[in-house]
């Protein structure tokens, strides 16, 4: 019983009354929608090029599905990439 009461004392010390919603800056920043990572005319780093003699960036052409993106490789031409096979070339 003691501990209950000290609870309140110092929540209410605080500003916070029970029952009332409270507005976190981190639930603040959740809720603003991030910028998209990958953008058409982007060029990105590949994993994996696809040959030996292409190039190990490519310029990504549109996003087919949420994880999908066609892009263009130098010395190599179009093909369709996942997310998890390349990366930014600038880090935000």
């Amino acid at each position: 019983m003691s501990l209950d009461s000290e609870i309140s004392t110092a929540a209410s010390l605080h500003g916070y009354v029970p029952g009332t919603p409270t507005t976190t800056a981190w639930e603040t920043l959740r809720s603003i929608p991030c910028a998209p990572r990958f953008m058409p005319s982007m060029w990105v780093h590949l994993f994996n090029p696809p040959t030996a003699y292409s190039f190990d960036q490519a310029w990504l052409l549109c996003q087919c599905a949420e994880n999908q993106w066609l892009a263009w490789v130098p010395e190599y031409g179009e093909l369709l990439l996942t997310t998890d096979e390349f990366c930014s070339l600038t880090e935000d």
